[in-house]
């Protein structure tokens, strides 16, 4: 069956009490350059702080640590990073970026939620700004204002969207992809509690219960960080009105356990772990297969685990349900102990950046598992692999866990 999304839930918003408790228990890291912005940025943080965030920003003196560090450690404190761009790039530090690009890499680096703005008017943009802003682009859709009033009101209005999204996070059963109010998860058994708004998805899951001989089909169900197959054991579903239903529904389930068989098989100088990131780099982003697989490309799954995504999503549901896909395929396996990162940047001339963080299967109690990181475009006829290595010249060697530490993956 064609996967199918509870769309209508996607542009759910919290009522104003709602949303202000929320805002209380979130910091949002406020970053621009200083030198021009200090006034713009000193009222976002006043509007912000009004409705009930706290504000931290890279003004950070009267420490004793080096400047820097302080700057990443507020990023690291708070739960959103709000970027403001101008036509200043701002003053260089030793790594040959502005604090704001350090920043902006930083909150990447540790998966916080980013929102970009900048300047509507873009004519006095210096080329590193300009460079940056088309950094950014490729990753996150960004908005664009005219004055304070007018990024005030859009930074709140994206706060308010990005609640939604954490008081109902998104979740796959079977074929279905909803917002869930509650899952709980008891080991064994997982139960969600669901107000459905489009009804072809609540006759699914009614549809999920046991038949007249007991016996419910055995599913897959994955939350972004976790995924495992189960059967459904409960559907309650309760007519709130003629196209609402609030859906109740309880499932057996048996997670998947992050480890890998000391069975699989690799070859041709790949590990089995290898060959998973060379299969989710082909169905990802259209790279070729290594040439030392020869006739044993057939022991690689290539397929693109975001086949099934349907057309048509707001941006924001498209990556969640998309990270549902790729926990689906790689947890359930075995192929990843756990998915840390999953990041689709907006389209730009048919093509679009996808990122992907996931630690291999423990496969020996002596052997430490390694981090995968894989990142370029969805959508380009590709004949370079993603870290540099063109593909007439891919060899078994050029293949492995990323070495690099993780304070480095977002920089280009």
């Amino acid at each position: 069956m064609t996967l199918i999304v509870d769309i209508a839930s996607a542009t759910r918003r919290l009522v104003a009490d709602d949303f202000r408790r929320w805002a209380e228990t979130r910091t949002v890291f406020l970053s621009s350059e200083m030198r021009g912005l200090s006034s713009l940025r000193a009222q976002v943080a006043g509007a912000l702080r009004d409705a009930g965030f706290s504000v931290v920003f890279e003004d950070l003196g009267g420490r004793d640590e080096d400047a820097e560090r302080a700057y990443l450690d507020g990023v690291a404190r708070a739960d959103i990073y709000v970027g403001i761009l101008a036509d200043r790039y701002g003053t260089m530090l030793p790594s040959g970026r502005s604090p704001t690009h350090e920043e902006y890499l930083e909150a990447r680096r540790l998966g916080k939620r980013i929102s970009f703005w900048l300047t509507r008017d873009a004519s006095g943009r210096q080329g590193n700004a300009v460079d940056f802003a088309q950094e950014v682009q490729a990753f996150h859709t960004t908005g664009q204002f005219a004055d304070v009033n007018d990024l005030v009101r859009r930074v709140l209005q994206w706060l308010a969207e990005i609640a939604a999204d954490d008081e109902a996070p998104w979740i796959k059963v079977g074929d279905a992809c909803m917002r869930a109010d509650v899952i709980r998860d008891e080991g064994s058994e997982i139960t969600l509690e669901a107000e459905v708004r489009d009804l072809v998805v609540a006759r699914y899951l009614e549809g999920l219960r046991d038949d007249r001989w007991g016996h419910s089909p055995e599913i897959p169900i994955a939350l972004a960080h976790r995924a495992g197959t189960g059967r459904v054991t409960r559907v309650v579903s309760e007519m709130r009105s003629a196209s609402v239903r609030h859906v109740e529904l309880s499932a057996d389930i048996r997670w998947g356990e992050g480890r890998g068989s000391t069975m699989d098989a690799g070859t041709a100088g790949l590990s089995p772990d290898d060959l998973t990131e060379a299969g989710l780099r082909a169905g990802l982003l259209g790279q070729p297969l290594p040439a030392a697989l020869g006739s044993m490309e057939f022991m690689v799954d290539a397929t693109d685990p975001l086949l099934d995504l349907p057309a048509g999503l707001p941006p924001a549901a498209e990556e969640a349900v998309g990270g549902l896909l790729i926990s689906e395929r790689l947890l359930i396996s075995g192929k990843a102990a756990y998915v840390s990162r999953f990041a689709l940047g907006p389209a730009h001339l048919g093509h679009r950046r996808a990122e992907l963080v996931y630690g291999d299967p423990r496969r020996y109690t002596n052997v430490e598992p390694g981090e995968r990181h894989i990142e370029g475009m969805r959508g380009e006829p590709s004949g370079v692999w993603s870290r540099g290595v063109r593909a007439d010249r891919q060899s078994a060697g050029d293949l492995h866990p990323v070495a690099r530490p993780l304070a480095h993956q977002g920089q280009p």
